[in-house]
């Protein structure tokens, strides 16, 4: 029955994996920010500022011919982040002049800006929150996952939510931090007197994250960390400190060692980490990624999309599942259901 190896299978979710339980996608928190800039007195201030970074971000994509670009909460964010460096940025030397529009618009030393990223950061403390994590308890079908291997199970999440940590029963799902509460990158290393059941390489940050002392550390109260520890898209903002860097290595690191890769709500939009998952389909012809996105489209055009955006012209190792993220967690990860997606071996591959 059990055909993998240490290392064979490879988990990567993304924000519609717990889009079920309540927390909304990167789409739907812009779609949040208009809504309370059209309706709420705190965000009414914010409303010209926004529709001008909104309409510079799709002017950008036209000139470079990426006509249905999404537009969404870390583009954003991550633009509101260049912004803010202003003399500060590389590249403002060699700039003539601010657009008049912007000076008006960001006031004084950019505050407007500094503001509105503070705003949404606030936001999405609520957006990723659940009073209730029992609305995320298909992740529970995770850990039972992970007991059925006779190896640890390496998962990366792009979420910022605690729906995996939250649905722990009993299982040991390592984060990176010692008892101190000190992230240290020696802890995803094998260490046969530690048992393992998950390493979770939560590679955007965490809600409950955050530096202190120039060290990565985190909160049981995340209501009381003014400025969670997150990036907004690796593809944005690779940073050259730990974790982050880090979990990008060991992705790309595991899922060339990989046979099969599986992909829950992750809408393939961030183009580093698209860029990974090629590569290691080009590398080895025999993997296989199982991508879960449920939505209206049929399987054959999400297919298409999907090899385009990864540069992989092999259509037979790509597998699409639209179901929801719940249903494919309950019926599809387990190895009976694996295994068959795995080309069979041959003695010679032995």
């Amino acid at each position: 029955m059990n055909n993998f190896r240490e290392d064979d299978i490879l988990i990567l979710i993304g924000a519609g994996c717990s889009k079920e339980a309540g927390i909304p996608t990167s789409i739907d928190m812009v779609e949040e920010i208009e809504k309370s800039i059209e309706s709420n007195e705190e965000w009414k201030e914010f409303k010209e500022l926004y529709h001008f970074i909104k309409s510079c971000i799709i002017y950008a994509d036209g000139l470079q011919a990426k006509y249905g670009e999404p537009f969404n909460i870390e583009r954003l964010v991550n633009t509101l982040y260049e912004l803010e460096k202003k003399e500060e940025h590389p590249i403002f030397p060699f700039i003539g002049s601010w657009n008049s529009k912007v000076i008006e618009l960001c006031g004084h030393d950019f505050k407007k800006i500094k503001d509105l990223k503070k705003k949404i950061i606030e936001k999405l403390r609520d957006w990723v929150t659940l009073e209730d994590y029992s609305e995320a308890r298909y992740y529970k079908y995770i850990i039972e996952f992970s007991r059925q291997l006779e190896f640890p199970l390496r998962l990366f999440s792009l979420n910022y939510d605690l729906c995996l940590e939250k649905n722990n029963q009993d299982c040991h799902v390592e984060l990176g931090f010692d008892e101190n509460r000190k992230w240290q990158w020696q802890r995803f290393e094998k260490n046969e007197n530690i048992p393992v059941n998950i390493y979770l390489y939560k590679m955007h940050g965490s809600i409950n994250w955050k530096r202190k002392d120039g060290f990565l550390t985190y909160s049981d109260e995340v209501s009381q960390i003014e400025e969670p520890d997150l990036i907004f898209g690796t593809n944005y903002k690779l940073q050259y400190v730990d974790p982050y860097l880090f979990f990008a290595y060991e992705f790309r690191k595991y899922s060339l060692e990989a046979r099969l890769m599986i992909t829950i709500g992750y809408g393939y939009s961030d183009e580093h980490i698209n860029g990974i998952i090629g590569q290691a389909l080009r590398h080895k012809e025999d993997m296989r990624v199982i991508a879960n996105i449920y939505n209206d489209k049929d399987k054959g055009e999400i297919k298409e999309n999907i090899l385009k955006k990864i540069g992989v012209n092999n259509p037979s190792q790509l597998i699409v599942e639209n179901i929801k993220a719940s249903n494919f967690l309950e019926s599809k990860l387990n190895l009976k259901e694996l295994v068959k997606y795995l080309p069979q071996k041959t003695p010679f591959d032995e």
